[in-house]
Parts: C-alpha cells; structure tokens; sequence
C-alpha cells in the first residue's frame, strides 16, 4: 500500500530524476579519475533525455516500459508486482528491477537490504559505469545499498563515471528522492537545476497517482 503522502513522494522522484541528471550530464563518458570531490557541481544546470523520457512516461498510460525511464515509471504507476513485471520482464530482467526499485521506494521500503546479495559482489569499473542497462543497474543496486540519502546517494553514482553516468545518476536520484522526498529539497544543486516547471511536474504526479491500481 502506498504512504498517505502519495503525491509527495511522486514529486520528490520526479524531482530527483531532474536533479540527478543534472549532475550525472556534465561527467557522462569520464573515467573515475578525473572526476574530482570538490568539482561535481561545477556545471550542473540543464537535464536532458532521461527526465523527459520519465516525464513523458509517467504521463502517458499504457507506454511500453522499453527503457530504464519508462521502468521507474511504471513502477511508481503498477504496485501489483506481478502485473509490473509482466509488463516489464520481455524486456528485459533490467527494466523489472528498476520497476520493483520504484515501486518499493514509493512504499517507503529500505532498499539496502533488498540489494545486498548483488551489491556485495559489485566490483566498481575501473572505467566508469557502461551506457548499457546491465552496467547501469548493476551500478544502481550497488550504489542503493551504501546510501539511503539523495544528495549522497548521487554523488556517488557521478563519481563512478562512464557514459552511464547520467542515467545511473537521474535513477538513484528518482528512487531515493521518491522514498525521501522531504531530503530532495535540499539537494544542495537543487537551486542551479534547471528543473521541470510546477505544471509539468503537477500533470506528471496527477497521472502516476491517478492510474494506480487499487
């Protein structure tokens, strides 16, 4: 059963998706070592094609989950595991974690747990997260089961590098800040990201919250 604070939780993972892309797009495609502590915030301004693919999925009723956005979707959208994952598994087994990832956080579930057997075994890639669904899910659940902060959550995930950068970033930004949409406002990129206009946002949340099944 989702928490009474529905609508929050679906604005604080929007949110996060913006703000975690935000960060990940300036690093996309560089190796761990020249990604520097003090400089990741540096050029955080504009998000890019994973916020407006989450956007547009949570949107539109009955999309595909064809990609790691639209899974996060429909896993705010679907809490019936087993109608999730058969709209997700063919697919691919990526997209089906993803959903359940949401899903789950959306239910204000702790998530290090559920991620332990995997992320325990999770060598970091000395160069960078692939731009591939495997690598960047193998990343997110390793990423998952250290932090349960936002903010923290994704300076981690930009700090792994790669060109899966962003979108590792934008998921463990809309999965966290889902399941803490309270710490989302203070991200403290927040202020500098160009992030989706309160209609945008507003028509985003009402569609997720309204095709929920009972």
């Amino acid at each position: 059963m989702a928490r009474p604070d529905l609508t929050d939780a679906l604005r604080g993972g929007l949110l996060g998706v913006a703000v975690g892309e935000a960060l990940g797009l300036p690093w996309a495609g560089r190796p761990p070592r020249e990604i520097k502590r003090d400089r990741l915030t540096d050029d955080v301004g504009p998000t890019g094609a994973i916020t407006a693919a989450v956007l547009e999925a949570a949107a539109t009723v009955g999309l595909s989950p064809s990609g790691l956005p639209a899974a996060l979707a429909l896993g705010w959208r679907e809490p019936d595991a087993l109608a999730r994952r058969a709209s997700a598994l063919h697919f691919g087994f990526a997209p089906v974690l993803v959903a359940d990832l949401a899903a789950w956080a959306l239910a204000g579930r702790p998530l290090y747990h559920l991620v332990a057997d995997h992320a325990d075994d999770w060598p970091p890639p000395f160069r960078g997260v692939a731009a591939d669904d495997r690598a960047v899910v193998d990343a997110l659940l390793a990423v998952l089961h250290r932090h349960d902060d936002p903010s923290e959550g994704m300076r981690a995930a930009v700090r792994l590098g790669g060109g899966g950068a962003a979108s590792l970033t934008a998921l463990v930004g809309g999965i966290l800040g889902c399941r803490r949409p309270t710490a989302i406002a203070r991200v403290p990129w927040l202020g500098r990201t160009v992030v989706p206009d309160d209609d945008t946002l507003e028509q985003a949340v009402s569609a997720l919250a309204a095709h929920r099944r009972p």
